[in-house]
């Protein structure tokens, strides 16, 4: 395989000083309280993992009072996971916190032959630099760096660089030992910002401040995936082995609904609203789905969608901020639904978290106002990015079946159409009997399985009937209702 662009490359710096033993509380999560190094690691594997599966090259730097790189920047080989994963386990928080060392290391593994640094750069840490020897930074709050500390700034932004350095701080520093201080290290990224305009370098350089360990998790994660909404990988036509692993992916969404919220707030498929009953039932419902499957940028983006056409653009082209304000410009054009999904989504590109969350919320709250007919689209488009944002492959695996089904039966017969997302629905609905028997007490548990068995079983019998009156429907249909059928086992 060809070698992988230079600004594929991505780069780790985790924190392992002594504080990171330390619990961060998790309200979020089905675990509660976990260590921070805890969630960093769990976080790690998931990195490594979807390295492993892309083959684009990743590093990781870990600091205490010394700087290591436990894993050098390089494509991760699946069969090497296992000793990986294993290395990570046994790293072990102590001392203190050489961040600026840590960062230098970073850049020297992300530079290329002609001394730039391009690529990917995030760091973890929950607190400021207390150690570092051979770097330093003349910023406010930092400690004055030793006589022969080489700068900073000019070894990680050489002329030419293209670096994206990501800054996710644990906790809230505003109170002593509590955390990273939010204004110590916008002011190191002020100072960053300053330098890359001096020697006109393009980069980003962002911080997030987290406080949970679910945060913490989606945060560390996100900033090693693209976030984007069009699909690469379709799950239709895929081979029977990965089309059983996607399912079975897809059953524990359904099986576990408490730990994945998202699911919980999908609608069952409703009857499309014939045209008679207007653009009213169905704009919101076009305009919050533009790019739910794409193979690339939709054409005349502004002569189909007005106004929101120019946000999209904007946000298309990476900019977030011009995204924002044409959006705001464009709200009293746009339905609210569309309005606070499309500020949801670009706040998620800009890495606030919490502002993603808020829009998000808003948008669940304007779906429930939408006609009967248009909130089962909606509510997977809203499903797809919560659970994107909060790194539910489970539901998202779910959600994006269902929609390329659809989708892609929207020309076939209307039974064809109406009988497989029938099935979704009741499949959707085993959720509630599968509960019964997790929550039911002791004397009524094989009550509540029996009941269960009885609706798998039912649904089981509609599947064989759709296979029955479907047989000739094509490869589409067919695929659908292997999903289904694996999906159903799963759930027993």
């Amino acid at each position: 395989m060809p070698a992988p662009g230079l600004r594929d490359r991505n780069v780790l710096l985790l924190d392992l000083s002594k504080s990171m033993l330390a619990p961060l509380p998790d309200p979020e999560g089905a675990r509660g309280e976990r260590q921070k190094i805890e969630v960093a690691r769990t976080a790690v594997y998931r990195i490594l993992q979807d390295a492993a599966r892309s083959g684009v090259p990743f590093g990781l730097v870990t600091f205490t009072d010394v700087v290591r790189v436990p894993v050098p920047l390089a494509p991760v080989r699946p069969e090497a996971l296992p000793y990986i994963e294993n290395l990570i386990s046994v790293l072990t928080p102590s001392g203190r916190s050489a961040i600026w060392d840590a960062i230098g290391v970073g850049a020297d593994l992300l530079r290329g032959d002609d001394k730039a640094v391009r690529g990917t750069l995030v760091l973890v840490t929950d607190g400021w630099d207390n150690a570092s020897t051979r770097f330093g930074v003349r910023v406010p709050y930092a400690t004055p760096p030793p006589a022969n500390a080489i700068d900073l700034m000019g070894h990680l932004l050489p002329p030419g660089s293209e670096l994206t350095f990501r800054v996710i701080g644990i906790g809230d520093g505003s109170e002593r030992d509590r955390g990273v201080d939010a204004s110590r290290m916008n002011g190191f990224l002020a100072a960053l910002r300053a330098r890359g305009a001096e020697v006109g370098i393009a980069g980003a350089f962002t911080f997030q401040a987290v406080t949970t360990g679910s945060q913490l998790f989606a945060q560390m994660v996100q900033a090693f995936l693209d976030v984007g909404y069009a699909d690469e990988h379709s799950t239709q036509g895929l081979p029977p082995d990965e089309l059983a692993a996607h399912a079975a992916t897809a059953a524990k969404a359904l099986k576990e609904p408490q730990q994945h919220g998202a699911v919980a707030r999908l609608k069952t498929h409703a009857t499309p609203p014939s045209p008679a009953a207007g653009a009213a039932a169905t704009g919101g419902d076009l305009e919050i789905g533009i790019l739910s499957v794409s193979a690339g940028t939709p054409e005349f983006l502004k002569d189909r969608y007005g106004p929101l056409g120019e946000v999209i653009e904007a946000y298309l082209g990476g900019q977030y901020d011009q995204a924002l304000t044409l959006l705001h410009r464009a709200s009293p054009y746009v339905p609210p639904v569309s309005r606070a999904y499309w500020e949801a989504r670009i706040q998620v590109a800009r890495g606030s978290t919490t502002d993603a969350a808020r829009c998000l919320l808003d948008a669940w709250t304007e779906a429930e106002k939408l006609p009967e007919p248009t909130q089962a689209k909606v509510a997977r488009r809203l499903a797809l990015l919560q659970a994107r944002m909060q790194n539910d492959r489970e539901t998202e695996t779910l959600v994006r079946f269902i929609d390329e089904t659809e989708q892609r039966l929207a020309t076939a017969s209307g039974p064809a159409r109406e009988r497989l997302m029938a099935l979704f629905d009741r499949l959707m609905e085993l959720r509630g009997t599968y509960q019964l028997t997790r929550l039911a007490g002791e004397g009524d548990l094989q009550d509540a399985a029996m009941k269960h068995e009885e609706a798998v079983e039912a649904v089981f019998g509609h599947l064989q009937d759709a296979r029955l009156e479907l047989g000739a429907a094509g490869p589409e249909v067919e695929g659908a209702l292997d999903f289904i059928e694996i999906c159903l086992a799963e759930m027993r």
